[in-house]
């Protein structure tokens, strides 16, 4: 549920109504009662009702109560501007030593991977087969975080001279996690050890298998740990009970450079590299960034230093696997941001995985040979295309599905024979953008009847927790609050989604659909200047936990307004003798703006056009009415 304490206002933006609310205390509950055409009861001390209606689309837009006194605190501390200051205190920072840590936090700061549960069995088992010789196996996961962690932990290996080879499973055929088959043909292969990635922690039969042919298993994962945990060799998985390890949220990578931080010092304690230098572990930090920010981790604590480093490294392209992959992806020379990362990089290292097998994007990120490089990752950006093709199709034809308000007061659970199983993640993610539900899109084996789904959900919904409460109706499932994969019997699917719908009806307000933006500060646009976004880059790189800073400026009249590129939408604004740029992308179809007063939700950063920088407004949300006078 929405918690409104910690916003001192909250708008509330109509296409022909603009309704200011000040929570504290006149208003102090926010209840929509149909979609579309959502009716909003405000109910406040004075036991007054008004209802007013939200358009489909629309967004309720919370601003964060402001702190002056911490905000002057931080900005004398840390020399940065009191609005910037601010914005330490809306991610939650309290102190100047927090604030500190956010800022400057370093390599130096990251926290002993001794600390996670099991390292030490799993180190001192790791050194006995690369001393022995004998044949390791790395079995991955086939999204950008189970590939990179792949990639991590086998170039490592290879440093160190192991016998060491990786497995990454099909899709479509094999499925998530490990498969019993695979285990045959890896222990086939005279395998003794079998190092998982970003898998593993829910697979007890397969692990099960393992130990009957003499094949230890060493589980490194990051999702969420079930009642029973699998009988491994050694389980790293900080979020498993009795795990000490301070931070619970790594992404698959992270846990597996863990896991090489900690066998390189056990290593050097052994004495191992007494002619020559150890492998210089920031050198895999490219990898790492590539894998957490493609898992949609939350960016703090270790996570933010793991990519915050890790962007500088890929920024140098020393690694001619990522090169290549820049090169397909239009990301020009000089420092690489988060953003290259989500919407260009990482799609094209997924292509494969989710339209066939992992093991080509695993292969540029392992190559050392740049012609083979450029090779692949050509294929992965064709690839990347027909995903692309493919998306757009099944996300037509869900949409198709959902058929009035009806359907709309409930989660989505949508099925079809059609769907490639292998987009229909992304494909939920989109729909939960535009209808601000828990959605779940299951494609249907037409021969076996088994539908393989994927899941989405929104803030206030922990969809494992959901997933669990259906778990008799399943055949398996994993994942985490977020973003979960699961298979069921095609017979099963109408009780699901009437269990499905009770849990969350449940466990759910009326007021929790309603999509809000959460907005730092309401500021006028002379607030902004060029020392203002330079202190708002230092609280990059930002995402889940670290979201981009985001200001409203309101009662905007002059301005002009064209469509420009694929449908993105361009203005120019006028204020108190300043001008601006912005750009909404893929708003171009959603507004049309005459003679309107409007409301701008944005973010402020550079842009560097033919050699000029100056300052652009990213348009997150725009509202509008008609002007006074029209």
């Amino acid at each position: 549920m929405t918690n409104f304490s910690n916003y001192h206002q909250s708008i509330l933006l109509f296409k022909n109504i603009f309704v200011f609310l000040d929570l504290n205390p006149l208003f102090d509950k926010i209840l929509p009662h149909q979609t579309p055409g959502v009716q909003c009861l405000l109910q406040g001390v004075t036991g007054k009702q008004r209802v007013v209606t939200l358009s489909p689309g629309l967004k309720l837009w919370l601003i964060k109560e402001q702190n002056p006194h911490l905000s002057k605190a931080f900005s004398s501390s840390f020399n940065i501007s009191p609005l910037v200051s601010q914005l330490l205190i809306n991610r939650g920072l309290e102190s100047i030593d927090q604030a500190d840590f956010f800022i400057n936090a370093t390599l130096k700061d990251l926290y002993s991977p001794f600390r996670m549960k099991d390292m030490d069995r799993a180190v001192q088992r790791i050194i006995t087969a690369v001393e022995k010789k004998e044949k390791i196996y790395i079995y991955g996961d086939y999204d950008v975080d189970g590939i990179t962690a792949t990639a991590v932990v086998l170039l490592f290996l290879r440093e160190v001279n192991a016998s060491v080879f990786y497995y990454l499973p099909n899709r479509l055929q094999e499925g998530y996690g490990l498969d019993t088959e695979a285990l045959q043909k890896i222990t086939r292969e005279g395998a003794t050890l079998l190092i998982t990635v970003d898998c593993g922690i829910s697979d007890i039969e397969p692990i099960q298998y393992a130990r009957t042919k003499n094949l230890d298993v060493i589980v490194t994962d990051h999702h969420e740990p079930p009642e029973k945990l699998p009988p491994a060799y050694a389980i790293l998985n900080p979020k498993q009970p009795g795990c000490s390890f301070p931070f619970k949220e790594l992404a698959g990578v992270g846990v597996a450079f863990n896991l090489i931080m900690a066998l390189r010092t056990k290593l050097r304690e052994h004495g191992f590299w007494q002619q020559e230098t150890p492998p210089n572990l920031k050198n895999y930090l490219d990898l790492v960034a590539l894998g957490t920010l493609a898992d949609i981790v939350p960016l703090v604590d270790e996570n933010r230093i793991l990519v915050k480093s890790g962007l500088a490294v890929l920024s140098t392209g020393d690694r001619v696997g990522i090169r290549a992959l820049k090169a397909v992806s239009a990301v020009p020379e000089g420092p690489v941001a988060g953003d290259a990362v989500t919407y260009r990089l990482a799609p094209r290292i997924n292509a494969y995985g989710r339209l066939s097998t992992a093991a080509t994007a695993a292969g540029l990120l392992i190559a050392g040979d740049a012609g083979e490089a450029r090779r692949l990752a050509r294929l992965l950006h064709e690839e990347n295309i027909k995903r692309q093709q493919l998306e757009k199709t099944i996300t037509a034809e869900a949409r198709a599905m959902i058929k009035g308000e009806e359907h709309l007061k409930k989660p989505l659970v949508l099925a079809s024979p059609n769907w490639h199983p292998g987009v229909i993640g992304i494909c939920a993610s989109r729909l939960v953008e535009e209808y601000y539900r828990p959605t779940v899109l299951i494609s249907i084996d037409a021969k076996t009847r088994q539908g393989r789904g994927s899941a989405r959900s929104i803030h206030s919904f922990d969809l494992y927790r959901g997933l669990k409460q259906c778990a008799a109706l399943l055949t398996s499932f994993g994942g985490h609050k977020y973003a979960a994969g699961l298979t069921i019997p095609a017979e099963n699917i109408p009780a699901f989604e009437k269990q499905f719908s009770a849990i969350i009806s449940a466990a759910m307000q009326d007021e929790d659909f309603i999509p809000c933006l959460e907005i730092d500060a309401q500021i006028p646009l002379s607030a902004i200047s060029d020392d203002v976004v330079e202190d708002m880059e230092k609280l990059a790189p930002f995402g889940t936990a670290n979201p981009e800073p985001l200001f409203c400026s309101l009662d905007l009249k002059s301005y002009s307004s064209m469509i420009v590129g694929n449908g993105h939408l361009k203005l120019k604004i006028k204020e108190n003798g300043c001008f601006y740029d912005a750009i909404g992308f893929n708003m171009g179809t959603c507004h049309t703006l005459r003679d309107e007063e409007i409301k701008l939700a944005f973010v402020p950063q550079f842009n560097l056009w033919q050699g000029i920088k100056s300052i652009q407004l990213k348009l997150k949300d725009i509202q509008s009415r008609p002007l006074a006078n029209a």
